[in-house]
């Protein structure tokens, strides 16, 4: 992929060693270009008038004729000066309209008022009452539009004005956008500060200025991106790169589909990508089947990790260690996964957002933040402790479990947890572990989310196929007796399996 004609035929050049390339000029920097090698195309094509035809000759004497199309005309024709509204000036109709948009999650609704607040709630009924927790992520301070749209006119006098507008990947192609900052949000409890969040307003010309995604980019500290068509008609913020043509080089006389230098310089490219792989012998490998729960729109996602044998010998404790993640499947050898996670051996991680939590069962549960230099922010969600679970158990008898052979979840109570700010008391959590049967994913998959009905009152859920199997071991208090562990022996995991050496590998990208 080139950004430009020119820079493609450069590269062409370059690879092929051609002995005769025609230059050209184009006021495309902002244009994709792909090359293909299609060896035939319709004489229409080449007939087109909207194309121009260029010779290239390689060091080898093969022929081409390369289609190069017209240069896409741009709206934003540098040679004529915009003198429209700023950016804040086209979305003053959605701020005074008292306009709100809202992204529904799981659990949180997040309501972006535009040009007053985003809100993050949560509403729960109790008969006719409706109980709502809730936290306002930010507000636009008064005059703060007057103060940006002044901004905005002193940058449209910049000649780099277009340089210095602020851009970001969306859908595989840079959107500049227009920043509005709320501040003054709810106090965070753990910086002690207001919760702030930006607005990224992209230019979408059928968007109905909807809530493309939201999150936590640093603690109390969020971004969302909005999609509006109201900022289309400002030049400068359409797509960067958003359009895409096609070089299209047929051969001439005898040359082939593709010239032969290209030919052998993709060939060697495969072979050193795949020349480990050709290399070795075959081998035993093992699969592990993970599922993900997406925090943003709820669906699952199966992953499968292909491991050699040998690497659970000179690895174990790490890459059982990595099994922890999402997924509790036995590996190879006599690993009871259902054991290893009873005992508390083997703890669970999960959270795909800013916060990542961590639950070692009869243990502990954690939220916690991993830094780039690798240092944890972490915050304490309760531990374990028997006593006091009985005594929530006792104060709080609709948890105990169903009778035998109706029960499918088990609600444990996590207490002394780290000061919430807000309350002034430990925070603490019950985790209800579920029996879930049926699951399309791997018998020993585990799905995790958590939720906060009250202020740091934690619920977390554990659910997977794995839980079925020890719920009847529980007694009426919910907890596994200890001489149920000598049982867990005969439960065996169907997640891991011992498969020969794929002859493809299908890589997963996200």
């Amino acid at each position: 992929m080139c950004r430009t004609s020119t820079l493609c035929f450069l590269v062409i050049c370059q690879v092929l060693s051609v002995v005769k390339c025609l230059e050209f000029s184009g006021s495309d920097a902002d244009v994709l270009y792909k090359i293909n090698w299609p060896g035939k195309i319709s004489t229409d094509l080449l007939a087109n008038e909207n194309s121009e035809l260029y010779p290239i000759t390689t060091a080898n004497n093969e022929k081409y004729t390369c289609i190069i199309p017209a240069a896409r005309k741009h709206e934003d024709n540098s040679n004529e000066p915009y003198t429209g509204p700023n950016p804040i000036e086209l979305l003053a109709p959605l701020f005074n309209q008292n306009t709100c948009s809202f992204k529904l999650e799981t659990y949180w609704t997040y309501e972006v008022c535009h040009g007053r607040h985003v809100r993050q709630y949560h509403e729960e009924r109790e008969g006719k009452k409706v109980k709502v927790q809730e936290f306002y992520l930010g507000r636009f301070p008064k005059g703060q539009k007057e103060k940006l749209s002044l901004e905005y006119d002193e940058l449209a006098k910049n000649p780099d004005k277009k340089s210095l507008i602020p851009t970001k990947k969306f859908d595989g192609i840079q959107m500049p956008y227009v920043e509005i900052e709320m501040t003054d949000g709810t106090i965070c409890d753990l910086s002690n500060k207001p919760r702030t969040i930006k607005l990224l307003y992209m230019c979408h010309q059928h968007g109905k200025h909807e809530i493309l995604s939201l999150e936590e980019t640093s603690s109390c500290e969020y971004e969302a991106i909005v999609l509006s068509p109201f900022i289309c008609s400002h030049p400068d913020y359409g797509p960067r790169g958003g359009g895409e043509d096609e070089i299209n080089c047929v051969p001439q006389d005898k040359a082939g589909k593709v010239p032969r230098a290209l030919d052998a310089l993709e060939a060697e490219s495969y072979k050193l990508r795949h020349q480990k792989v050709m290399d070795e012998k075959p081998q035993k490998l093992f699969a592990i089947f993970r599922v993900d729960k997406d925090g943003q729109d709820g669906e699952s996602r199966v992953r499968v990790e292909i491991h050699p044998a040998d690497s659970l010998e000179k690895n174990g404790e790490d890459l059982l260690g990595s099994l922890t993640d999402m997924n509790l499947g036995q590996v190879p050898g006599d690993v009871n996964p259902v054991q290893s996670f009873v005992s508390g051996k083997r703890c669970l991680q999960g959270g795909n957002g800013w916060w990542k939590y961590e639950f070692c069962y009869g243990k502990s549960v954690i939220q916690y933040h991993v830094d780039r230099d690798g240092s944890r922010t972490m915050v304490d969600l309760g531990k374990f402790d028997k006593q006091k679970h009985l005594d929530w158990i006792e104060a709080h008898p609709q948890k105990r479990p169903k009778p035998m052979g109706q029960r499918k979840q088990l609600s444990h109570f996590y207490s002394d947890g780290s000061v919430c700010d807000k309350t002034g008391k430990l925070r603490q959590t019950e985790v209800r572990l579920k029996c879930v049967e049926g699951t399309s994913g791997s018998p020993s998959s585990v799905s995790l989310f958590l939720l906060e009905p009250k202020t740091c009152e934690y619920i977390l859920g554990v659910e997977s196929p794995l839980i079925c199997k020890i719920i009847d071991y529980a007694d009426n208090n919910g907890l596994i007796p200890d001489a149920a562990m000598t049982n867990f022996d005969e439960i065996k995991s169907t997640s891991g399996e011992t498969l020969q050496k794929p002859e493809k590998i299908i890589h997963d990208e996200h």
